[in-house]
């Protein structure tokens, strides 16, 4: 391990990531995160996600903050389904702060959520084939591919409970 691989490791120790359901206080703040211009094509603006949760009642908004500021957003179902399977819908870490460890913290915390459903057999969520810094993402997070594709070609991934 390098001197900067540990320093890393040590941060992200310490860094703690909160997951807030998104109020009409925030939702202002939630529409001014974006990912990077190069990313824009990977996934929905945080406008488009959030008016999807308000025409599905079932889907959560969450801002994820750190070190006080909100640095993304997730919008996960709600609903319990008979099949086990949860979906993550959206997720995004603005460009700003990427890199920091954000996301996978992120992800870990909507795990430990949906872990305490006795009904979770497993989070799912898919990407479009060519977001490969998701793929890995996901992957480093324990998702697998199921093999499943969307009906729009994304690539459908899982994590077992």
């Amino acid at each position: 391990m390098t001197e900067d691989q540990f320093i890393m490791k040590v941060v992200n120790t310490l860094t703690i990531v909160e997951l807030h359901k998104i109020t009409p206080e925030l939702e202002n703040e939630c529409t001014q995160l974006s990912v990077s211009t190069e990313q824009l094509d990977l996934v929905a603006s945080n406008a488009d996600s959030l008016v999807h949760a308000v025409n599905e009642p079932t889907s959560v908004p969450y801002g994820i903050f750190a070190e006080g500021k909100m640095v993304g957003f997730i919008l996960f179902d709600n609903e319990r389904y008979t099949d086990g399977y949860y979906w993550i819908l959206r997720f995004m870490i603005d460009g700003k702060f990427q890199g920091k460890g954000y996301g996978k913290l992120a992800i870990k915390e909507v795990i430990k959520m949906l872990r305490a459903r006795e009904d979770c057999k497993q989070i799912r969520v898919s990407h479009i084939p060519h977001n490969l810094n998701a793929n890995k993402l996901y992957k480093d997070m324990g998702f697998t591919e199921t093999g499943e594709l969307e009906d729009n070609g994304d690539i459908i991934l899982g994590y077992s409970m």
